[in-house]
C-alpha cells in the first residue's frame, strides 16, 4: 500500500515511477506463484508420491551413480542462484543505509509513501522492509528451485529409460519371456515418467507464465534504473545483482525445461541403437509403442502457450490485446524477451532525456 501510494503522489516523476514499478512487478510475479502454490498445495505431494513408487525406487548401482551425477550438478547451480537471492536481500539492506549516512538523510529500502512521519520510526520501518526483502527472496528461490529439481528429476528418469532400452541389446540371447518383460517394464516405465511430468506442469504452470510476463517487465525496469542512477551511490550495484538474480530465474526455467526435452527427444535414438531386428515380432511391436510416443516430445509449458526451452529463453508470449472482442479477431503478439526489455528501455530513456 505504501508503494501504491507512491505511485500515485509521483505520477509526473519517470524515475520514481519506474522504481516503484520495478518494485511491484517483482512482487505480482512472487505473490502469483505463492498463490497458485499454496492453491495446488496438496497436489505437491502427489508429485513425492509419484517418484517413490518402486517402479522409480528400484535402481542399479549404474542408475544410482546417474542420478548423483545430475542431483550433484543441479544443486550447485541453485547454490549460485540462492546466493544471488541472497546478495539482492543484504544489498537491500545495507545500501541505503550506508547511502542515508554518507547523506545525512534517513533512506528506506522501498519508494514508499506513509500517512505519517516514517523517520519517527525508523529503526521499525526500516528493519521490517528488509525483513519483508529477505521473506520474498527466500520463497521465490524455494519455489523456483522446487520447480527446478522435479525437473531434474524427470530428466534423470529419462537418462535411465534411455539405459534401460539400451542395456536391452546385450539380453536379447536370454529368452523370448525374460526380454518381453523387461521391454514392457521399459513401456510402463515410460508412461509413468509422462504422468509424473503432466503433474509438475499442472502444479506450476500458471506461476511460470506470470513470472516471464513481470520478468520482461522488470528486466527493462532495471535497465532503465541503471541509466538514472548515480554509480557512486552504490545503488548500481544492488540493481546489476538484481539484475543477474531476474536472469538467472529465467535461466533456470528455460535451461532444464529444455534439458528435459531433449533426453526425451532421444528415446527413439535409443530404440533405434539396440539390435531390434533380432527380436520377435511382438517384441518388435512393443519397441514400436515406444517410439510412436516418443515422436511427441516432452515439453513443459507454461499454461500450455509457450515452451520452457532455449528457444523461449528469448521469447515471451506477451498477451491477447482486450480489443480483440471489438475487432472480431485476435492480435497475438510474440515478442523475443531481451528485445522488448530493450525496447521499453529505449522508450524510457528518450522520455526521461526529454
Amino acid at each position: 500500500m505504501a508503494v501504491v501510494i507512491n505511485f500515485v503522489l509521483s505520477i509526473t516523476d519517470i524515475v520514481t515511477i519506474t522504481e516503484v514499478l520495478l518494485f511491484s512487478m517483482t512482487q505480482v510475479g512472487f505473490v502469483n506463484k505463492l498463490v497458485n502454490f499454496h492453491r495446488n498445495s496438496r497436489k505437491v505431494a502427489t508429485l513425492d508420491e509419484l517418484i517413490s513408487q518402486e517402479i522409480f525406487t528400484r535402481v542399479t548401482v549404474a542408475e544410482m551413480d546417474i542420478m548423483k551425477t545430475s542431483f550433484q550438478r543441479c544443486q550447485k547451480v541453485l547454490n549460485i542462484f540462492l546466493l544471488s537471492c541472497f546478495g539482492v536481500t543484504l544489498l537491500y539492506g545495507v545500501v541505503p543505509a550506508v547511502n542515508g549516512i554518507m547523506t545525512g538523510t534517513k533512506m528506506y529500502p522501498f519508494p514508499g509513501k506513509f500517512p505519517f512521519n516514517p523517520d519517527d520510526y525508523f529503526v521499525l520501518i526500516y528493519g521490517g522492509e528488509v525483513a519483508t526483502v529477505a521473506v520474498s527472496a527466500w520463497n521465490n528461490g524455494a519455489m523456483d528451485c522446487l520447480f527446478t529439481k522435479h525437473t531434474v528429476i524427470a530428466t534423470t528418469l529419462f537418462r535411465i529409460l534411455r539405459k534401460k532400452i539400451k542395456d536391452l541389446h546385450y539380453n536379447t540371447n536370454e529368452g523370448e519371456r525374460p526380454l518381453e518383460n523387461r521391454i514392457k517394464h521399459c513401456v510402463r516405465y515410460y508412461n509413468e515418467i509422462i504422468k509424473y511430468v503432466s503433474a509438475i506442469e499442472n502444479i506450476f504452470a500458471y506461476g511460470i507464465l506470470v513470472q516471464f510476463m513481470c520478468s520482461a517487465i522488470v528486466i527493462c525496469l532495471t535497465g532503465f534504473q541503471l541509466l538514472v542512477v548515480a554509480s557512486e551511490s552504490g545503488q548500481s550495484g544492488l540493481l546489476v545483482v538484481y539484475l543477474f538474480c531476474m536472469m538467472f530465474q529465467l535461466v533456470l526455467y528455460c535451461w532444464y525445461g529444455h534439458m528435459l526435452m531433449e533426453e526425451s527427444n532421444r528415446i527413439t535414438e535409443a530404440c533405434y541403437a539396440i539390435n531390434w531386428h533380432e527380436m520377435k515380432i511382438g517384441q518388435q511391436k512393443m519397441l514400436i509403442t515406444i517410439m510412436e510416443r516418443a515422436k511427441k516430445p516432452i515439453a513443459l509449458k507454461a499454461l500450455g502457450i509457450f515452451r520452457l526451452n532455449l528457444s523461449t529463453l528469448m521469447t515471451v508470449c506477451y498477451f491477447l490485446l482486450l480489443l480483440r472482442h471489438f475487432l472480431g479477431y485476435a492480435y497475438f503478439f510474440l515478442f523475443k524477451i531481451l528485445r522488448s526489455s530493450y525496447s521499453y528501455f529505449a522508450v524510457l530513456q528518450q522520455i526521461y532525456r526529454k
